[in-house]
């Protein structure tokens, strides 16, 4: 009969620099786009950089890599440390996703988008932006190198070091920039500390010293850079360089933390804390006083922690709700009600048109890497894609409905394009796209819009050594010319019926809401918030309606008849003189050459491991490694089982998301006692080797994709306890061979929200058939299939349900069902068990299998808070309730099901403030 897994508690560890976080960078390896037909990848080297990108972006590689050498002139008197090898730049125009991050492993790692920032609610002030950003990775990379040449060194340098001390110090050192545009000086940012003051709630150290997803969503970047600005500004950047030296050197340095703080400033971390704390009050309160007593703001239609994508039409407001807990749909706002008009996935921009329909912009993951907006209209209940990988992300109807303005960013260069729609299926039509305009280098085109008659557009521009002003574009003249002769970072322009228009501008040092007459001229302020006002639009029945930054999310407000606050004058313009930065021509650089792998391709660390259950003490050591561009990556353990004397070794090498290959050798423990109580196990030894061809093809957004593989198992019995009689589904002395090649086609369109534990709603289909082939003491085919839905519910609720059915021919191995490993339930190939928790890892054996799962997922509560300055902290507390069904049984035989019924709670840990791991604690029974 079937043996009920006796287990009310597990226990289990994973100690020091965790396997589990190598093991999950190693898994989303973020490797560069697959190559097009053409490509060619270079690298050329200076002093102390070397710049990795493709042949037709030889021009600005080289102006990357000249003014990498400044940034490090300017940045290495602080540090005084030098990278013991060049930093890899990586220059990539494969996204329309704007982001840039230093890496930390062994060798210093910048990846540089081409694209500069179009949306200025992110970073509004740069006029020099590849410089700024190169500043601010590479003060990571230098703050990583004050640990080198210690006995933490041998580890990973910076893993543990908080990110509020990182990202802190990394925008402090914007300010020894020669521009003077560092992101303390930014009224965003001022803004965002400006609503935490006015909460009065400013928070805690163990709150913001550990990454989280409260708000503010960017805790520890905000209450970073004003508290290395505050100790720089009150103690001196002599001690705070001191500081961070002494902690970095130190091998246990998240032990250290607070003994550093006392050795250099003579008080505790917590005290330094709550002086800062003190400091914010006085230096917001006056202002936000000041702003109280004077506040418009309107009234309150949505809440949501991320800023939304908004339209109207002639029916009432569209909003792309976005609420981090359930499926992002577009809803619309009439009478006083919310009506669902249908779901989303990452759109960026939309616009209606009252015959033509809603029109939208999405960014799409594709498998090869790239990551690119294009344009969707939804009209009568069906989607039509109109464009395919043409990076389209802000659009607007022309007045007709049967033309469309877009913009894109490539390669760095702002453009606008008019394009046709076919009015009967709505294609996109190639041969009818015209470029108007495309800017130069560091001239950036933001957000527009087109005025009623057709006949010019308004944009949000900015030019080198220039704020973002609002400029008008004829469409038939096709030039720019300024219209409000004013510093404010003037965006998000919309017209309103009239000819008129609206914006939002930081004129005072906060951003609120402007109107703007053309035809008379006139300038005036129609919101006086206390936090910032953007996307501002008219709607019939609501007024004007703008999106605000408040103190525990954005808000959609609105004010049904805005009343004038200000008048302000069309031309007050103050010049403030910022002298581009002369990129140096006499700093020496290499020759192109081409790209080589084998000069990042070693070791980034070496992480110890300690795991523990109740039939394994295992120690051992975790090193994994890539080569610059993310292509070539690999990973490898050995552990030693001191409980049982036995070793497990694991390799896996991975060329992008195409190829994998990997060996493993480990163990089986099958219980094989009479009672529940007993604890007599069996012992087989596992060797395993798996090729894998992933996205042979791909289709539907790249949802569905076809792989091959092939795997090569040999299973022999390594100990046999001496017991009276072995359960039926055991076999004493089976040694066997496995080997096949194998097809899977697999769809996957889930999606994962931000506070919803696992998937937050989606399907995930495969279907496999494999071959068995060569000397194998096996023959014959196996067919499995499964199908996984996530459905959500309100709240942060979802419910997975799932079918899975196998069948093996009768000279096949045979499938097993028990036990507690889902993860081998999504391989696709070499999957030979079907767990069912509650029972023994083979409570059933046949060649045929059927099983169901039914789960209720709920987010139970949130600590988000880290034990002192004790490198452990807290995050979610999640819920499972899981019922798991099914059989295997023999051709000829009958279906007879086992059933596991459980709960399970997850409990998030943080380690060294960077770092979340899960511990459950099961309870589980079957009937």
């Amino acid at each position: 009969m079937a043996k009920k897994l006796n287990l009310t508690a597990r226990f289990s560890c994973l100690f020091l620099l965790l396997t589990f976080y190598a093991s999950s960078l190693f898994a989303d390896v973020n490797f560069v786009a697959w190559d097009k037909e053409g490509d060619q990848w270079l690298q050329q080297t200076s002093e102390h950089f070397s710049v990795n990108y493709l042949k037709v972006h030889q021009k600005d590689a080289t102006q990357v890599l000249k003014i990498a050498e400044q940034v490090h002139q300017q940045l290495q008197p602080f540090f005084k440390v030098t990278l013991p090898q060049r930093t890899e730049i990586i220059l990539l125009d494969s996204t329309d996703n704007l982001r840039g991050n230093a890496s930390t492993l062994e060798y210093g790692e910048i990846r540089l988008l081409m694209s500069p920032p179009s949306n200025i609610n992110n970073v509004e002030i740069e006029d020099d932006w590849i410089r700024l950003f190169l500043a601010h990775e590479y003060s990571y990379l230098l703050q990583m190198q004050l640990g080198q040449g210690t006995w933490r060194g041998l580890f990973i340098s910076a893993e543990f070091t908080p990110e509020l001390l990182l990202e802190g110090m990394a925008i402090y050192l914007e300010k020894n920039n020669h521009l003077k545009t560092d992101r303390l000086s930014s009224s965003n940012l001022n803004m965002q500390m400006r609503m935490q003051v006015f909460s009065g709630q400013l928070l805690d150290l163990e709150k913001v010293i550990i990454k989280n997803r409260e708000w503010p969503l960017a805790s520890t970047y905000i209450y970073g850079a004003y508290f290395i600005n505050y100790l720089a500004k009150t103690y001196g950047e002599e001690k705070l360089l001191q500081f961070l030296e002494n902690y970095s050197q130190s091998l246990f340095s998240y032990l250290r933390l607070n003994n550093e703080t006392i050795r250099v400033y003579d008080k505790t971390f917590l005290t330094l804390w709550e002086e800062f704390r003190g400091y914010l009050n006085n230096e917001f309160n006056e202002e936000i006083q000041t702003l109280t007593a004077n506040k418009v703001e309107g009234e309150l239609l949505l809440t949501s922690p991320f800023i939304q994508a908004i339209t109207n039409n002639e029916h009432g407001l569209l909003v792309n709700k976005v609420t981090g807990e359930d499926r992002h749909q577009i809803q619309q706002y009439q009478q006083g009600k919310w009506q669902v008009i249908t779901a989303t996935n990452q759109l960026r921009d939309m616009d209606s048109h009252p015959e033509t329909g809603l029109m939208t912009t999405r960014y799409i993951d594709y498998v090869d890497g790239h990551q690119y907006n294009d344009i969707f209209l939804y009209k009568q209940g069906e989607w039509t894609r109109l464009s395919e990988r043409k990076r389209f992300k802000n659009i607007r109807f022309m007045p007709d409905g049967k033309k469309i303005l877009a913009s894109r960013i490539v390669a760095g260069l702002s453009e606008l394009w008019l394009l046709d729609i076919n009015h009967d299926n709505a294609v996109y039509k190639p041969e009818n796209a015209q470029r108007l305009w495309q800017g130069k280098r560091n001239m950036i085109l933001g957000e527009f819009d087109i005025d009623p008659s057709g006949q010019f557009v308004v944009a949000s521009l900015k030019h080198p050594l220039s704020e973002w002003k609002l400029a008008k574009f004829d469409l038939t003249e096709r030039h720019w010319e300024t219209m409000i002769e004013q510093n404010g970072h003037e965006n998000s322009p919309k017209f309103l019926a009239d000819g008129s228009l609206v914006f939002s501008a930081n004129y005072t040092g906060i951003s609120n809401i402007y109107h703007l007459d053309l035809a008379q001229s006139t300038l005036e302020q129609w919101t006086n918030v206390i936090g910032g006002a953007f996307q501002p639009l008219w709607q019939e029945g609501l007024g004007l309606v703008f999106q605000s930054y408040d103190q525990e999310s954005y808000m959609i407000r609105h004010i049904e008849a805005p009343e004038v606050i200000a008048r302000l004058p069309l031309s007050n313009l103050q010049r403030h003189e910022k002298p581009l930065v002369d990129i140096d021509n006499n700093i020496t650089l290499s020759e192109p050459s081409p790209y080589s792998t084998w000069e990042t391709i070693q070791p980034h660390s070496w992480l110890p491991v300690l795991y523990v259950d109740e039939i394994r003490s295992l120690v051992g050591l975790n090193t994994y490694g890539g080569d610059a561009l993310g292509r070539h990556n690999y990973e490898a353990y050995a552990l030693w089982d001191a409980q049982n004397q036995l070793a497990s070794y694991m390799f896996e090498y991975r060329y992008d998301n195409r190829w994998s290959l990997a060996f493993l050798q480990d163990y089986k423990f099958i219980n094989v006692g009479l009672e529940q109580t007993d604890h007599e196990y069996q012992i087989s030894t596992n060797q395993t080797y798996v090729l894998q061809r992933n996205h042979l093809f791909s289709a539907w957004e790249d949802n569905l994709s076809l792989h091959a593989g092939a795997s090569m198992s040999f299973e022999s019995l390594y100990y046999q306890p001496e017991v009276e009689l072995i359960p039926v589904n055991v076999d004493a002395t089976s040694e066997a061979t496995e080997v096949t090649m194998g097809l899977a086609l697999t769809f996957d369109n889930q999606e994962f929200y931000l506070n919803v534990p696992a998937v937050g709603w989606g399907h995930y289909y495969d279907f496999t058939f494999e071959e068995n082939i060569l000397d194998s003491d096996f023959s014959g085919q196996k067919y499995q299939t499964q199908w996984r839905a996530t459905w959500d519910l309100p709240g942060r609720v979802t419910i997975l349900t799932r079918l899975a059915a196998g069948y093996a021919s009768e000279d096949a191995k045979k499938y097993t069902l028990g036990g507690n490993n889902l993860k081998n339930e999504m391989s696709l190939f070499d999957r030979n068990s079907q767990a069912i928790r509650g029972y023994d890892d083979i409570a059933q054996l046949g060649q045929i299998y059927a099983t169901q799962r039914f789960e209720v997922n709920t987010w139970l509560g949130r600590f988000e808070r880290n034990w002192g300055l004790f490198p452990l902290g807290m995050g979610d507390i999640a819920g499972t309730f899981f019922v798991d069904s099914g059989s295997a049984w023999d051709v000829g035989g009958n279906y007879k099901p086992i059933t596991g019924v459980g709960a399970q709670v997850q409990i998030e840990f943080k380690l060294g403030y960077n770092y979340l791991t899960d511990h459950s604690r099961l309870r589980l029974w079957h009937r």
